[in-house]
């Protein structure tokens, strides 16, 4: 199959698009989560939605949008599974093309969907890709912007210090994703070795563009605790080592060494610190791009 009868077939993938959503005592934000999906200019799209038995009122307003819109489906946890069954239940049940992830508490910008199909079809050997975005407060308030690397040699050289894609931005072709899952007896939230899985089938990259705004949260795990964050990633990106062929070039490695030291050393308050003033500051990422941004904990992200 020639590669332009391929793109024709995908295009024409009713829907194009899966989306997965987990939602858990999400009530203050998950309607403005939603309503970015049904918003997006690209309306070839279907929406699975599980609520992790919410005791705030979430299931309501989920079953309400469900109720006006044929393109959602919904499900629910009888008791509180967590975010890994939760996704591990919403996988198989994806048919699109591509099958994107959401967070309940963020915000895809109108373009996001279309934008990201876009890339992906026009680079067959990427096989997952996530973008730029806002880094916003509880109250929806864009506060920095955080920048990713796009060029997929550099993506693969520095997963081994950052999350080279914010896991709710991730979109990775149906086909491949849907014979994965996540898994969390290393960490968690697990979102880390689901990369390192992915990244077994072909290359990561990122839209140039900013297509999504992040919530940040001061109950994260990152910011109860960095340093356990930090540990558990690391423990994640060596099993990758192990078990999913990843090779991280000596240079990155060293800088991870170095960073364990750093992270071990420092308070939490400081770790945070650092880490917000590098990733989070949109002058030193434009300026000093990729070298900066694998500088000083990265490691860490922010897992919710």
């Amino acid at each position: 199959m020639t590669n332009r009868t391929y793109m024709t077939k995908i295009a024409k993938q009713t829907p194009l698009v899966s989306v997965i959503m987990p939602a858990y005592n999400a009530r203050e934000f998950v309607a403005e989560a939603i309503e970015s999906i049904v918003s997006q200019t690209l309306k070839n799209w279907e929406l699975f939605i599980i609520d992790d038995h919410s005791t705030d009122g979430s299931w309501e307003i989920i079953q309400t949008y469900a109720k006006k819109d044929p393109r959602i489906r919904v499900f629910r946890n009888r008791q509180n599974k967590g975010l890994v069954r939760s996704l591990n239940f919403l996988i198989p049940k994806t048919t699109g093309a591509y099958v994107a992830r959401m967070d309940a508490d963020d915000i895809s910008l109108p373009e996001r969907l279309e934008k990201q199909v876009a890339f992906l079809e026009k680079h067959p050997y990427i096989i997952a890709c996530g973008g730029q975005e806002y880094i916003m407060n509880e109250h929806g308030v864009a506060i920095a912007e955080k920048h990713f690397p796009t060029d997929p040699t550099t993506c693969y050289r520095m997963i081994v210090n950052i999350m080279v894609i914010q896991p709710p931005i991730l979109m990775a072709r149906g086909d491949i994703f849907r014979k994965l899952s996540y898994d969390n007896h290393l960490f968690k939230n697990d979102d880390i070795s689901m990369h390192f899985k992915l990244l077994e089938h072909g290359n990561f990259s990122n839209v140039n563009d900013i297509i999504f705004k992040y919530r940040k949260r001061p109950d994260s795990i990152t910011h109860k605790n960095p340093k356990r964050a930090y540990f558990l990633s690391l423990l994640v990106r060596i099993n990758a080592v192990i078990h999913h062929h990843f090779r991280p070039p000596l240079v990155n490695a060293i800088l991870a060494i170095g960073e364990t030291f750093l992270v071990a050393l420092l308070p939490n308050s400081v770790i945070i610190s650092l880490f917000e003033s590098i990733r989070f500051t949109h002058n030193v990422v434009r300026k000093f791009g990729s070298a900066a941004s694998s500088t000083f904990f990265p490691n860490l992200g922010y897992t919710k």
